[in-house]
């Protein structure tokens, strides 16, 4: 948007494929472009629905500069950096860097490519410091764009849960994709364990309600026969919306999670991000082990999150921290969002990366 204003720049959005099994995923593809053009971006499908087939994303936009989504191998060779080696590139982390595979978010080939490199933190810097070839010397700190919605001055949160009346407690279920066996040895996630318990929980209580907000991977994993299968995953989401104070959340979260009262989750960006909002985290652990499987800020983090081994520590959490308003880390939550995550400039992180590239160009 900021780049949109400035007479200097045309912007455009272009929407690429998820690649799964040498195709692109056309269900996630719609659903992307859908949300770009209807949210007034000037968009431009990579799609060409005439010929069926992929377009040639450089031949038809000519950018001078190129910002990517994601450092992994997930769509078409035509769409990676190696086909941009000859324009300035650009990459803002996807999700807060917490989990201990730092290696796979700063020593790619993409990493080593890349003009500007945009990180969260001073701790993201050092973790590119220690593990890109290419010395960091593209790194920028500017911090985590993905919320500066919520600091606009004009930034209304749309009406998003289904019970509206102020004494029901709104809580946001967040599982990670991690399945055991299914998630790259991190193995968070503690969906199994809970999946029951959540809709037992709706089902005996009426002063609360929750919105079912799962990993955009988990359905997947769960379709698998030795797991779940398509149709018990599919009635088991289907169910979310069918509870009266149930609901199933797979689109953008920014709105639920500003008017919800708490969170309880056991993925990895998230405990980042909830941080912004600075209201109660309870993350499920899967194991013991689960907090060495984080990177250092992502182990600071967890100083600020209730933990639960089992459902009495939810059911203490949603009685005792959340209802009874006992919610002794908030002023150290907020301390360590004001001190370690927002950046120091008095500008948001999209201000920074703006002005970076103005410095350098103009």
């Amino acid at each position: 948007r900021l780049f949109d204003k400035d007479p200097r720049f045309d912007v455009k959005v272009v929407i690429i494929p998820l690649v799964r099994d040498g195709s692109g995923d056309m269900e996630t593809y719609n659903q992307t472009l859908h949300y770009f053009t209807n949210s007034d971006y000037a968009t431009v499908s990579s799609y060409d629905i005439d010929n069926d087939s992929w377009r040639d994303i450089k031949k038809i936009t000519q950018p001078d500069i190129v910002f990517f989504t994601n450092p992994h191998r997930l769509t078409f060779d035509k769409y990676y950096i190696d086909e941009f080696k000859d324009r300035l590139t650009c990459y803002v982390p996807y999700a807060f860097v917490v989990i201990e595979s730092i290696e796979a978010h700063y020593n790619q080939n993409i990493h080593h490519l890349l003009w500007k490199h945009f990180v969260e933190t001073k701790y993201h810097e050092a973790f590119a410091l220690s593990y890109a070839k290419n010395t960091a010397k593209n790194i920028v700190v500017t911090g985590y764009p993905s919320l500066d919605k919520i600091f606009r001055k004009d930034f209304k949160p749309r009406a998003c849960w289904k019970v509206n009346k102020k004494e029901t407690i709104k809580i946001i279920w967040a599982p990670h994709h991690t399945i055991l066996g299914q998630g790259c040895n991190l193995d968070y996630s503690s969906f199994m364990e809970y999946s029951s318990y959540f809709i037992k929980l709706l089902k005996e209580r009426k002063d609360i309600q929750i919105a079912f907000k799962p990993h955009p991977l988990l359905k997947e994993k769960l379709y698998a026969e030795k797991l779940w299968g398509k149709e018990k995953t599919d009635a088991y989401y289907a169910i979310w919306n069918t509870l009266p104070n149930g609901q199933l959340e797979v689109g953008p979260y920014i709105d639920l999670f500003f008017s919800s009262d708490a969170m309880i989750m056991d993925s990895a960006s998230f405990i980042a991000e909830y941080l912004y909002f600075n209201k109660p985290l309870c993350f499920t652990m899967k194991d013991d082990d689960v907090k060495n499987r984080f990177n250092s800020f992502g182990k600071r983090i967890f100083e600020f999150l209730y933990i639960a081994k089992d459902d009495l520590a939810v059911d203490f959490f949603i009685d005792k921290i959340i209802i009874e308003k006992n919610d002794y880390l908030k002023d150290s939550r907020n301390r360590f969002l004001n001190e370690t995550i927002l950046p120091k400039s008095g500008r948001t992180a999209s201000e920074n990366i703006y002005n970076e590239i103005i410095h350098e160009l103009c």
